[in-house]
Order: structure tokens, then sequence, then C-alpha cells
């Protein structure tokens, strides 16, 4: 299999793990309020008071689920070292700040499609033209006189 292919089976299995964590730790918090709120208080009859809690302990679920989905993912792909078999990009959520993309940040360097005694005479003609003192906007009015593209032609026939 290739990086794309693990990308894609990573992503559908932490998806279900995520959707699977989140909503064990929201039952957790509701049954938790909801034990709370009728043994420990007393109140048989269910108000506004139970309503805002479950309400406060569904997003207090959904925000536990991701700050612990992310330490598992990051503990996951250390674990079996699936850094080296993921999509980068994919890897971005999962690293803390400092690892993000070690590894890859020196690979992933800008190439360019000129070969190489073309670049280096493109910067000796650059260099040339610097020292001289023609400037780029210079050159390319010169270009339109050269090519018959002046201003200076008529073109209403």
């Amino acid at each position: 299999m290739n990086k794309k292919t693990y990308t894609v089976v990573f992503t559908i299995i932490s998806s279900l793990v995520n959707i699977l964590m989140t909503a064990i730790i929201i039952a957790i918090l509701l049954f938790g309020v909801s034990a709370f709120y009728f043994k420990v208080l007393g109140n048989t009859k269910p108000g506004t008071g139970l309503a805002i809690s479950w309400m406060i302990c569904f997003v207090v679920g959904l925000i536990t689920g991701m700050i612990l989905f992310s330490k598992v993912g990051s503990w996951v792909i250390d674990k079996y070292d699936l850094a080296s078999k993921l999509d980068p990009k994919a890897l971005g959520r999962f690293l803390p700040s400092g690892k993000k993309n070690a590894h890859y940040q020196e690979q992933e360097k800008p190439k360019t499609n000129l070969p190489k005694p073309t670049l280096a005479v493109e910067d000796e003609q650059w260099a040339r033209d610097i020292e001289n003192g023609i400037s780029a906007s210079e050159d390319l009015d010169g270009a339109d006189e050269d090519m018959g593209n002046s201003d200076d032609s008529d073109d209403s026939d």
C-alpha cells in the first residue's frame, strides 16, 4: 500500500474511534450529572436545571473528546511509527508544533525546473545588469522598441 491508502485507512479508523470515544465521554457525563441530580439533590422532577446541565455535559464532552482524540492519535502515530507511512499533511493535527513534519521539511524544498547552467547564466546576467544600472523596466522598454511595438506607431488603419 502507498501513503495515500494508509492515510485514507488511518483517517477512517481514527474518525470512527473519535465518534465512539466522544459518545462514551458524553454518556458518562450525562449519567453522572443525572445521578447527581436525582440521588444527591433528591429532585424527582426533571426541569430546566437538568436540561441546562445536559447541554453543558454535551459541550464539555465534545471538547474533551477532541482533546483526548488528539492525544490518542499522537500516541498511536508514535507507538506504531506511522509518521513515515502517512501523508505529511495528515500528520499536522496530531503532532505537537515542535515536531510538526520535522523530517519532511528537509525533503520538501522547492525545486526549479530549469537546468543548473541556465540558472547560473541568468544570475550572471542579472548581476551585470545591476552593476551597469539597468533596471528591469528599462530593459522591457528596449525590448518593445526592438520588436517594433513602440508606443509611437500608429495602428489606426
